[in-house]
């Protein structure tokens, strides 16, 4: 197996998948949009996973929850060990046992993810009331309670608000305590700060921050924005088409990159240190279109810089002898990679 491997301490992963396949059918063809990707998850552990849109992230997220698992359209190859279980062999209601009582997510757009016939604390009590032994008093009163962890003022009286007369903070804010409710052992966050503005952003990060102390819950933090992700986790995917191309710990990923993707999407983050008149480096091109089928060799190759013959095999994910726990995905030899450290910014510049 080429990917991430399981953890080699006494205790298993909370997390340990192996060769997720995801096939989508769209349009009568058949579209691999997830390719032999593996990670393991600890418990307390933030893993993010970034990328460009379209690259796989989310259907790996809806995978690990079995959203899609009775879709005709969905195919999945793979184990996914939760506990030592693969959810992939569950059927629906032994998943329907696990989905929101010991793994939970936030959904991608807090706008449109809540029922808006349903009232704030409906939502929320659904949950409880599928998963715990509680009476509808106990219910109401364990809701109020979370709204108040989550930041909402006067919980007692906003429980019984309708979703439009929430802002979109709040909105979010309802949705964390709705993944909240049963104390998951594993939280998937999609990304939790879109549409919210920078303000709100930041109290949402450091209120996932807090309450993954207070729960002690693993997180999978999907973005594309790597400043949140250098905020709170402790390792990082970068995926491409499908793929892992690049896996470590932030600090390894953010300031060594060893792949030219990983390298040219920190090239292109704003920093206060750059020049003002300093233009953002770009990736030229565009990511590959899934359902035209991909490449037999690297499918980042049409967009790197640094293709060469080599670059028609598949490469596989590989870790290097001076950090055998940061791997990437490239043919090119460690030293000739013309990117690396920037002393200026902390992080990695533009590729040469």
């Amino acid at each position: 197996m080429t990917e991430p491997e399981p953890s080699t301490g006494e205790q298993a992963p909370l997390l340990d998948m192996r060769g997720l396949g995801v096939t989508i059918e769209i349009g009568g063809r058949p579209a691999e949009v997830v390719r032999d990707l593996s990670l393991t998850l600890d418990d307390g552990e933030v893993l993010g996973i970034v990328g460009e849109s379209g690259c796989g992230k989310t259907v790996t997220a809806r995978s690990i929850i079995g959203l899609d698992r009775t879709d005709s359209r969905f195919r999945l190859g793979g184990q996914m060990l939760y506990r030592g279980r693969d959810l992939l062999a569950l059927d629906e209601h032994a998943m329907r046992a696990i989905r929101g009582k010991e793994i939970a997510m936030i959904f991608q757009d807090p706008m449109t993810s809540l029922n808006p016939l349903h009232r704030i604390g409906a939502q929320i009590g659904e949950t409880l009331g599928e998963h715990t032994a509680l009476s509808k008093a106990a219910i109401r009163a364990r809701t109020i309670d979370l709204l108040r962890q989550v930041g909402i003022p006067h919980p007692e009286r906003r429980v019984d608000d309708y979703p439009h007369q929430f802002s979109g903070g709040m909105r979010q804010r309802a949705m964390i305590a709705m993944a909240l409710a049963c104390e998951p052992a594993l939280l998937i966050a999609d990304e939790p700060t879109t549409a919210l503005d920078v303000t709100t952003q930041l109290q949402i990060l450091d209120l996932l921050a807090r309450l993954k102390d207070d729960y002690r819950m693993a997180v999978i933090l999907i973005t594309h924005d790597l400043g949140v992700v250098a905020e709170i986790a402790d390792r990082v995917m970068v995926m491409y088409a499908g793929q892992c191309v690049e896996y470590g710990t932030t600090r390894d990923v953010f300031h060594a990159p060893k792949h030219p993707y990983t390298a040219g999407l920190l090239a292109a983050m704003p920093s206060a240190d750059r020049p003002k008149v300093a233009r953002l480096s770009a990736i030229k091109g565009s990511p590959p279109r899934l359902t035209a089928g991909l490449p037999s060799g690297c499918a980042f190759a049409p967009r790197c810089d640094h293709v060469f013959a080599r670059c028609s095999e598949m490469p596989p994910l590989a870790a290097h002898d001076a950090a055998p726990d940061h791997r990437d995905r490239c043919w090119l030899p460690a030293g000739d990679r013309p990117w690396g450290l920037d002393p200026a910014r902390g992080t990695a510049g533009s590729p040469a």
